[in-house]
């Protein structure tokens, strides 16, 4: 870009340098967005799209355009994990090591800047994740990447995971809709309880009562609003991922009818910020959607994540939205009672509002007629570490873990498989006779969360496995609270020098102390191995 000035007849070229070029992309960029505090993340990554890190000149920009105090604009940027401070060197290698490509690396070290981890985990087959140059992650890995998470196990009843028709239509078919829009809101939440749909982020919560919880604080606080969580920062899972890109219409979908239901008429759809590809297909979903006349009345809002374990919290993904540090809040209000702008939020992760439209469509009972007792339905399941058959698989709940495992076919002898990620547990191979659950599902830290399961192969071992979690529940501790910031690291510190007395005296310590469920639950790996493994492993 240049500039044109005259100067005694002649035309004098004056070239902008780098930094008034970046500068002057920077505020056109954000001319697009108003003027509100709600915008600092997004403004975030429009700084980082820009220059590629946050520079400090372009963040004094911003906040003078979202007219916020420049330090706690820097306290909101340094929360979040995903965003560089420097430039990346052009010939930087960045390093996953997520538990299943340390698994891949077979103990030997790659060089390179080290992340906790990609979320590429079924793709971690020969080594570790690693990406060259200073692209973002999304445009520098092959499209086989994504082909291996795609790819089902053999077995799946294909419910959520089958996409309804292999080519698009230009205009989208919401059938599920239009069985609801039939009924009213009370029938509606009604059909939703008779299904037993039970929240499939993690904690699997009844939905209905969710929903209602929304509803009944309505008349205290404000109309309704909506959050789908696609978030997913758990270390082994990605089939939310898999969702966004191969049947965002079907998410889209169960976005519309749960607005419909809460009478709400704004939904964010909060996505990882690493995962450019399903934000570009959820982007395309409502332009289609909106086209079709089908979001007429209800905003969907497209809002990106920026790194952090605790990012998928729900408080943190309200604080994230309105443009505060991504820290938890205090509870209660639940969000349900008051949540974005102190109004009543319902959040749903993007699976639980993938299996809606099918329940509206089909009824009720053909939703019961697979699961187990009190958790009716199907599980998105993902297999990676020494797994043949890494990706996605739907399988019923209750279904053993040991049909999964002989799915996904070890390529090796198996020390255990842990579950539940960094927040979850292990099973030792006398114990995958346990069915997948909600909860603990041996009532010693073995959970099923977002339902990644990664097989640790005898030759890694249950002590390394262990001791990776503690070190990413340390490293990614948001730092808010004194039980999880301290005490995180210093029990993964106590556990590598074996100093078992320190680590029983944290466990409580941090289990009661912490703040949210992602410090209470921090010791669960290492109360759970000792479970499932007694003094063999510790």
């Amino acid at each position: 870009m240049g500039n044109l000035s005259g100067r005694k007849g002649t035309v004098e070229v004056v070239t902008e340098t780098a930094a008034e070029a970046h500068l002057s992309e920077l505020q056109r960029a954000l001319t697009a967005l108003p003027r509100q505090r709600t915008q600092v993340l997004p403004a975030l990554h429009i700084v980082d799209e820009v220059y590629g890190y946050l520079e400090h000149a372009a963040l004094e920009e911003v906040a003078r355009w979202v007219h916020m105090p420049r330090a706690e604009l820097f306290a909101v940027a340094t929360s979040y994990t995903e965003f560089r401070w420097s430039p990346l060197a052009p010939d930087a290698v960045r390093v996953c090591r997520g538990m299943s490509c340390q698994i891949a690396a077979g103990g030997s070290e790659v060089a390179g800047e080290a992340h906790e981890c990609m979320f590429l985990c079924a793709a971690a087959e020969s080594g570790p994740i690693a990406v060259n140059g200073a692209e973002r992650l999304e445009a520098s890995v092959s499209d086989a990447v994504f082909a291996a998470a795609r790819a089902e196990v053999p077995g799946g009843l294909n419910r959520v995971s089958a996409r309804r028709t292999s080519d698009p239509p230009s205009s989208p078919v919401w059938r599920g809709w239009e069985a609801a829009s039939r009924l009213s809101r009370s029938e509606c939440l009604g059909l939703i309880e008779t299904a037993g749909l039970l929240g499939r982020g993690g904690a699997y919560f009844p939905v209905h009562l969710k929903w209602g919880g929304a509803v009944d604080a309505a008349a205290r606080n404000g109309q309704p609003i909506l959050v789908a969580n696609g978030e997913e920062g758990e270390p082994g899972t990605f089939k939310d991922r898999w969702l966004m890109e191969s049947d965002p219409q079907r998410i889209l979908e169960g976005i519309r009818i749960a607005c419909y239901t809460l009478c709400a008429s704004q939904a964010f759809w909060y996505i990882n910020g690493m995962a450019d590809r399903s934000a570009a297909a959820a982007e395309s979903a409502i332009a289609e959607a909106q086209a079709a006349g089908l979001l007429d009345g209800v905003s969907v809002e497209i809002r990106r994540g920026a790194g952090g374990y605790v990012c998928g919290e729900e408080s943190v993904i309200l604080e994230s939205i309105e443009g505060h540090r991504a820290v938890p809040r205090l509870k209660p209000p639940y969000p349900t009672e008051r949540g974005l702008w102190g109004r009543p939020t319902a959040i749903n992760s993007v699976e639980t509002l993938a299996n809606v439209p099918d329940i509206f469509e089909f009824g009720a009972d053909w939703f019961r007629e697979v699961g187990a007792a009190g958790m009716p339905g199907t599980k998105l399941i993902q297999l990676s570490g020494a797994f043949r058959n890494r990706g996605v698989v739907e399988l019923p709940l209750g279904t053993p873990v040991s049909e999964i495992v002989a799915l996904g076919e070890p390529s090796e002898p198996l020390a255990g498989v842990t579950m539940g990620g960094p927040s979850g547990g292990f099973l030792a191979p006398a114990r995958f006779d346990t069915p997948i659950a909600p909860g603990q599902m041996d009532g010693h830290g073995a959970l099923l969360g977002a339902g990644g399961i990664i097989a640790i192969p005898q030759s890694f071992g249950i002590e390394r496995a262990l001791a990776v979690w503690a070190e990413y529940n340390a490293n990614e501790s948001c730092g808010k609270c004194t039980p999880c910031r301290e005490g995180s690291g210093r029990m993964a510190a106590a556990l590598a020098d074996g100093n078992w007395p320190d680590v029983e005296a944290l466990i409580p310590l941090i289990a009661a102390g912490s703040l949210c469920g992602l410090g209470q639950m921090a010791p669960n790996p290492i109360t759970s191995a000792r479970y499932q493994f007694g003094g063999s492993v510790l």
